[in-house]
């Protein structure tokens, strides 16, 4: 007697002829068109700057495919003097941008809703250059000193009151001709960059790292509220990809990354780009310092919490702002949570 064979009922019948149709008995016949691949969602990043090594993690995320795996086609727009990220991210014209925490604490209080993500650097490297004969070893030397910094940046009240000083401040032209023309004067810089240009001029320098002087906003990467209300899902993508990149731009093979770089700033020799990557270790600007609990991508609340408190008192704040109105930790990988949890 044969055993009678199991009635499909055409809800399930449906499921086992879809299930052979996508997987098939035999290889697909040679002339069948070939599965068209999923699409990716498109995002810009804008950066501050033009390409350097500052931004080397976003460009190998792209170089080695990282954005492409989790499902987004990520282009990088270079910046510049008149970027004005906060406001391409606040209009929607960029999803995401780099900056500063201190920056979009401001932003906040003026109105404008955006959400740090994850800190792209630990130690922001902003600092102060000076020439070494002009007798400048701590920031309490700056005091009567003309600086050429960007107008209104609240480091400079962050500086002065702290330590009781006066500075005269200059607008930053972007240039070094000043700098080196003018022995006496003191210019704003990044530690990873105009370092290098002066010293090819032969130049001896000092520098001062403004986080050394207790002013440590993030360096990171953000975006509009709405967008992370909107698409979280790739706000996380993002976020994680990003990491990627940055772990790997330090750590493993850059080099496509590097030329990309080179291409789009001629600027960038592979010595300059050396040089940055450089300083980015000498002064664990990324990784920052383990034992403070300090991790690639990492922003402690706690910390940010303290650095709008800073900002409130200084009276930069168009209104009060809230730690959760600028950032939300639950954009982060779960692995970063988890380790600085563990610390």
């Amino acid at each position: 007697m044969k055993t009678p064979r199991p009635r499909l009922h055409p809800p399930a019948l449906l499921a086992v002829l879809a299930a052979f149709a996508v997987a098939g008995c035999g290889e697909r016949p040679a002339d069948a068109p070939a599965p068209r691949p999923a699409a990716l969602a498109k995002v810009i990043l804008q950066t501050d700057w033009y390409a350097q090594p500052e931004h080397g993690g976003f460009y190998q995320a792209q170089a080695k495919g990282y954005y492409r795996e989790v499902g987004l086609d990520v282009e990088i727009v270079q910046g510049g003097p008149n970027a004005i990220p906060v406001q391409k991210v606040a209009l929607g014209s960029a999803q995401f941008a780099v900056g500063r925490t201190d920056e979009l604490v401001i932003a906040a209080g003026r109105g404008i809703p955006v959400l740090a993500l994850a800190a792209l650097m630990q130690r922001d490297p902003q600092a102060v250059m000076f020439h070494r004969e002009s007798g400048i070893r701590d920031f309490k030397d700056l005091d009567g000193r003309s600086v050429m910094a960007v107008p209104g940046a609240a480091w400079l009240t962050l500086v002065q009151r702290k330590y009781g000083i006066s500075m005269s401040v200059t607008p930053l032209d972007f240039g070094l001709s000043r700098f080196l023309a003018d022995k006496r004067l003191v210019q704003q810089c990044f530690i990873t960059s105009e370092p290098y240009y002066v010293a090819q001029q032969g130049v001896e320098i000092g520098t001062l790292l403004l986080a050394d002087a207790g002013i440590d906003p993030y360096r990171i990467w953000y975006t509009s509220r709405d967008f992370a209300a909107r698409r979280p899902e790739a706000v996380r993508a993002f976020t994680a990809a990003s990491i990627r990149g940055w772990r790997d731009y330090l750590e493993g093979d850059r080099t496509e990354a590097d030329r990309r770089i080179g291409e789009l700033n001629r600027k960038m020799t592979p010595e300059f780009i050396a040089f940055g990557v450089e300083a980015m270790r000498k002064h664990r600007l990324v990784h920052g310092d383990p034992a403070k609990g300090e991790l690639l991508g990492r922003i402690d609340p706690a910390r940010m919490g303290a650095e709008i408190e800073r900002l409130a008192a200084i009276g930069v704040l168009g209104r009060p702002v809230q730690l959760a109105e600028v950032f939300d930790e639950k954009f982060l990988p779960e692995e970063v949570r988890a380790a600085a949890t563990r610390k």
